[in-house]
């Protein structure tokens, strides 16, 4: 689990959560279906990141594939 700053704001914390993560990549896969990537990342700000294409040696936590 991660552990977010609590003077984040509401909606900080919506889209910094992992389910928006989930839904972004879902849009991005139905939009261009192929390699989708969640990436968890170091920055509290931003604890998740969806990519195309992750470099080697990210930390990768979902992988949609066409």
């Amino acid at each position: 689990m991660i552990a977010l700053s609590p003077g984040l704001s509401p909606k900080r914390l919506l889209l910094c959560s992992r389910e928006n993560a989930n839904r972004v990549a879902s849009r991005l896969f139905e939009e261009c279906p192929g390699r989708v990537s969640i990436v968890r990342t170091a920055n509290p700000i931003q604890p998740f990141r969806v990519c195309t294409s992750p470099t080697w040696g990210e930390r990768v936590e979902v992988e949609m594939v066409f």
